[in-house]
This record gives structure tokens, sequence and C-alpha cells, in this order.
């Protein structure tokens, strides 16, 4: 079964993101995203792009846009359903084993019933944004992992790692 997966770091209130940029300053989860993102096709939206500003190196990068026709180093659909096809096709064809959904907002809420796993960076602050990740219900999901992290110089807050798999 290959793996379609959310990574997301959000606040205590849903906040994923403000003027296009992370509401926060947390050095250990952008280590955490990489390491777990290398080697894999990672799907993403325009103004996620646009606010990391050049394809991801070591990973597939599949983006999403109705305005942008071609970005190099990257690979450009006009659909989410398009851009999953692909990656689906990609997995079977090549043995890659997940499709790691990276942002932003609207990409979470259209394919929060496709994901079948849940890698959640926790922020313990409640703060002001404009982009919000989706309430989602966790009973038919199973907690798989927990790891905390305590603030520090290059943490600006505390925060855990949650893996959730679909039951």
């Amino acid at each position: 079964m290959i793996v379609i997966s959310h990574v997301v770091a959000l606040s205590n209130n849903n906040v994923i993101g403000i003027n296009n940029n992370l509401p926060w300053s947390l050095k250990k989860d952008l280590a955490h995203f990489k390491v777990y993102t290398t080697n894999k096709i990672i799907v993403m939206g325009r103004k996620t792009f646009e606010s990391i500003g050049r394809p991801l190196p070591n990973r597939l990068n599949f983006v999403v846009s109705k305005t942008i026709k071609d970005i190099e180093g990257a690979h450009v659909f006009t659909s989410t359903e398009e851009a999953l096809s692909n990656a689906n096709n990609l997995c079977v064809e090549n043995g890659y084993k997940e499709i790691v959904i990276i942002g932003g907002g609207y990409l979470f809420r259209e394919t929060l019933d496709i994901v079948n796993k849940l890698v959640l960076t926790r922020v313990d602050c409640d703060i002001d944004g404009d982009v919000y990740y989706p309430e989602i219900n966790l009973e038919s999901w199973e907690k798989t992992s927990s790891t905390e992290h305590k603030q520090d110089s290059e943490n600006e807050y505390d925060f855990k790692v949650i893996v959730f798999e679909k039951n």
C-alpha cells in the first residue's frame, strides 16, 4: 500500500501560516521535515512553493497550480487529482512508498479523506495566522509515536512530533 501523508506544523489553535510564512522558528522541526521528506514525492500548493522559494533537493517536487505553468526542477499540475495520480504512478513504477503532502491549507483540506498517515508537529502556542489546518477527528487514527522537544535558543516554542496512522 502506498502511504499518503500530511506533514505539517500547527499551533494549538491550528494555525499553520501567516503572510505566506511559518509563524515560528523551530530549527529542530525543519531538520525533522528534511529527514522525513528526503527521497520521497512531496506535493504542495503554489503558495507553499512560493514561500519555500525553490524545489527542495533530494525530493520529487510536485506543485499544484492553476497559474504557474513550469518550474525548473519540479513537476507542475493544474489539479490535486492530476498530481496525486502522477505521484501514484511513479510510486508503482519506481518503488516509492510514500506521497507526502506538505501544504498549504487548501491542499490539506482537499486531501483529508485520502490520507492514511499524519505527521503532526504540535507547536505549544496559540498564535495569529491566516492559514489553518483543518479540524480532524482522530477517533479512527492510532498514535504510533510521539517525540517532545523543548524551547531553546533555536526553537521558539515547545513542540511534539506526533505520528498517527489510520486504523
